[in-house]
């Protein structure tokens, strides 16, 4: 079969969100398909099917991401070097061991009793927000409500000052946007916005060299790995990694939510009716809506993934959208169902070594701010179709105009 209308390497495949009538096509008819490469780059392979993802995220021994942990467009690889660079050394980048290492410097922050410490802090920032609607109409939610909560909550982990809270939502846009003309009009200023995160995640590392925190900045500034310290490459990209990563998801997921509970109005009933039902549906909507388009990873070694030949050096572009909504792992996938019993089993967050860090800060944050959005605004309504930033890797929305009373 031929890809039709679908271009991995070009954005506007994206533009109305994951198009699952390709994938489904693709899964149907050609699951493993070798999609052309460009003047810049080579062929690769595109996965639509759950367990070929699930397989190649577990086969260490088979696949790398140290060649890159994604399908980037032609524009992103033409970015400046030191992008390239630091991009290279994201903790994505990283096989084993050196990804623990590196992961083991940040992770006790995630984990439970370092959520637990959070949560308070989480609760009060939801409560904040619910306060500060009060009396309004509407809301653009991407920016006013989706935003608002994850970023405050991972500049308070990082050590990063609350005044500069709208620069972090400015810098997240800079760094999934490079594709976008509203956030990058040129090439020269998609590199100075991305090279202006670096300079001041360096200000606040630098500080912190000379006065450490109980925060994550600290902890990338005066972590040693096997007895030295992090590069000046390292330190930068630990930061962006961080900073993007740490509130990117969750608040295109907030947005996902409420796009998805606008499609789906009686499952929006359901957890009006019974709110105990939302942690569960916070991993069925993380399922259905996939904030992550897509994963890669590149063979070290001749290998047979689904009974095709991947070849030494190609590479596979795991997409998500399409392992989540795989009818061989979920029954009628496109249907949102907050009671689905194995919703938990999306690809989200990634499988494997790869799994993501911050998975438990992200559930805690959905979990919080829909429980009380609902509560508060049961009758949203949406008053456009969402916008999405123009990217082939993050389904994340720029836009989503909403009426808070129906």
């Amino acid at each position: 079969m031929t890809l039709g209308d679908f271009n991995l390497l070009d954005p506007a495949s994206f533009v109305a969100g994951h198009p699952h009538d390709a994938y489904d096509c693709l899964r149907r008819e050609q699951p493993m398909l070798l999609h052309p490469g460009s003047d810049k780059q080579p062929p690769f392979w595109l996965l639509t099917r759950y367990e070929d993802m699930r397989v190649v995220s577990l086969d260490a021994v088979n696949f790398t991401s140290s060649r890159g942990f994604r399908i980037s467009t032609d524009n992103r690889l033409a970015m400046a070097p030191e992008i390239g660079q630091a991009l290279a050394r994201f903790m994505l980048a990283m096989d084993q061991p050196e990804h623990n290492a590196y992961r083991a410097l940040v992770s006790p922050l995630f984990m439970p009793s370092g959520i637990k410490a959070v949560e308070t802090r989480v609760r009060a920032s939801v409560t904040e927000l619910m306060d500060r609607l009060e009396g309004a109409d509407s809301a653009e939610f991407v920016a006013e409500i989706g935003a608002i909560v994850p970023i405050k909550t991972i500049c308070a982990i990082m050590g990063i000052p609350a005044e500069d809270e709208g620069r972090i939502f400015d810098f997240t846009n800079s760094v999934f946007g490079t594709d976008d003309p509203d956030y990058a009009p040129s090439m020269e200023e998609a590199n100075r916005r991305y090279l202006n995160i670096f300079d001041y995640g360096w200000q606040l590392l630098e500080a912190r060299r000379r006065d450490p925190q109980d925060d994550l900045i600290s902890r990338i500034a005066n972590g040693r790995i096997d007895g030295a310290p992090l590069g000046e490459i390292e330190q930068k990209s630990f930061f962006s990694n961080m900073l993007a990563a740490g509130n990117e998801t969750t608040r295109s997921s907030l947005s996902g939510a409420i796009w998805a509970l606008s499609v789906f109005r009686d499952e929006r009933r359901r957890l009006i009716a019974d709110p105990s039902l939302i942690p569960g549906a916070v991993n069925e909507i993380l399922r259905w809506f996939s904030p992550v388009l897509q994963m890669a990873r590149t063979a070290t070694q001749d290998v047979e993934i689904g009974g095709t030949l991947v070849c030494a050096g190609e590479r596979v572009a795991m997409l998500y959208g399409a392992g989540n909504h795989d009818p061989a792992m979920f029954d009628d996938p496109h249907r949102l169902d907050v009671t689905r019993a194995n919703a938990s089993r999306h690809l989200t967050f990634g499988y494997g070594f790869h799994h993501c860090l911050g998975s438990r800060l992200a559930i805690l944050q959905l979990r919080l701010i829909l429980e009380a959005f609902l509560a508060r605004y049961p009758e949203y309504e949406l008053l456009d179709s969402p916008r999405y930033i123009a990217s082939n890797f993050v389904g994340a929305m720029k836009a989503l105009p909403i009426s808070l009373n129906g």
